[in-house]
């Protein structure tokens, strides 16, 4: 497994995280390990992009929803 170290991390910065991972029930080093990996899994604007011009070239724009966006999270919710 890789190691990576920050340094010359403000103190006010340190001292946020040191709070969050002590509520979370966590050592620093879980909870930061837990937040590189929540970050690493959202993609980037550009991989997003790149993404939705690859659904347009395969399913063209019939791949993409025609209706407003707030009648779609209303579906969703009352198929739950």
């Amino acid at each position: 497994m890789a190691t990576i170290q920050i340094r010359n991390v403000p103190e006010a910065v340190h001292r946020m995280y040191r709070t969050r991972a002590a509520a979370a029930g966590m050592s620093l080093q879980e909870y930061l390990l837990a937040e590189i990996g929540r970050q690493a899994a959202l993609r980037t604007p550009a991989e997003l992009v790149r993404e939705v011009e690859e659904r347009m070239r395969v399913e063209g724009p019939e791949g993409f929803a025609r209706a407003p966006s707030a009648d779609l999270v209303r579906a969703d919710r009352e198929s739950h």
